[in-house]
This record gives structure tokens, sequence and C-alpha cells, in this order.
């Protein structure tokens, strides 16, 4: 983002509100990425700031032209993950609330509404008793709509990889939720 380059620069110069315009501009999106992988407010808070001090640490000796939204995924994706590992026993499940949050506002009829929120829990249980890299790139793929790309970057793999886990946690979730929300065959698969 060129916004990004000319505020890394100004902070780079000894302008430190060019600092909180750039913590201005990602924190939600951040929010959003830990929130998915942490499945807790409170430590997702924690994990926006803990990647916005290493950034604070980092920007001096960072390139203006680097990609600032891959490093600060990246760095997010590295301090939740550890985290998580550090407290396997804690509860993962995101609420129902959570789920509303990063699926988006709603419009429809309140049946539509009530239909999609029981599909939507299934689906999000499903969801979450996927592998951890698996249910990694599909929340970013698909709740956080970043490209296979973008994803390669904040994980540090390549975008063969991440199709990979892409596509098996495709299977995985078509095996899953097979017959029980909705036919997931369409005319070609049966073919």
């Amino acid at each position: 983002m060129p916004n990004d380059e000319v505020l890394i620069t100004r902070f780079q110069r000894g302008e430190s509100e060019a600092f909180d315009r750039l913590m201005s501009l990602h924190a939600s999106k951040v929010f959003a990425l830990a929130w998915g992988v942490m499945h807790n407010r409170e430590d997702a808070v924690d994990a926006v700031q803990e990647v916005f001090i290493r950034l604070h640490k980092a920007l001096p000796g960072m390139s203006p032209t680097d990609n600032l939204s891959a490093w600060l995924y990246r760095v997010c994706l590295n301090h939740c993950i550890d985290r998580r590992r550090r407290h396997k026993n804690a509860p993962s499940e995101l609420t129902d609330e959570d789920w509303d949050r990063l699926q988006g506002p709603d419009v429809d009829q309140p049946e539509e509404i009530t239909l999609r929120m029981d599909q939507s829990r299934i689906i999000r249980a499903a969801v979450d008793h996927l592998p951890e890299k698996q249910r990694i790139v599909f929340v970013l793929r698909h709740y956080r709509l970043m490209s296979i790309s973008e994803i390669a970057d904040a994980l540090e793999c390549s975008v063969g990889a991440v199709k990979a886990h892409q596509s098996r946690a495709t299977a995985n979730l078509r095996l899953s939720l097979k017959g029980i929300i909705f036919p997931l065959t369409t005319e070609v698969d049966r073919k």
C-alpha cells in the first residue's frame, strides 16, 4: 500500500504520529485475524497489542516497500499459534457472537436468519474440528476473504501449500457435513 510506505517513511524520520496512523489502519484486520485463531476476545486483544509492540520495534529497520499487511498477519498468526500451543487446554470454540462478527451483518428476513444461524452453528463446529493449518487457511480464505497469495505470505509458505490446506479443509468439511445441512454434492460432483 502506498499509504503504508509513506507512513513507514514518516515514522523512520521521527514522526511518531505516523505509527498511530498505521495502527488505526491495520488494527481491526489484525484483531479479526487474532480473534479467528484465538477464539477469545481477551486473547485477541493481547495478540493485537503484542503485534503492534513488535511492529514498533521493527519499523526503524523495515523497508518502506515491504508488504506491511503480510508482515502483520504473519506476526499475528505466529503469536496466536504459539500462544494456543502453550494453552492447549483452553477452550477453543467460537461463540455465536464471534462467528456472526466474522461473517458480517445480515439484512434478511428473520426466518432466513434463523435458518442460517442453525446452519452456521453446524458449519462452525465442523470448522473448529479441522486440523489447525486447515482451519487457519479456511478462516482466512472464507471469512477474512484473503487471496491465496496473501495467505501464503502471512503463513510464510508456498501458494501450493495453501491450496493443499484449502483443498483438504474443503474435503474434510464436505465429508463431515454431507447430508447434515444441505446436499453438498452438485450435478457436476455426481458425474
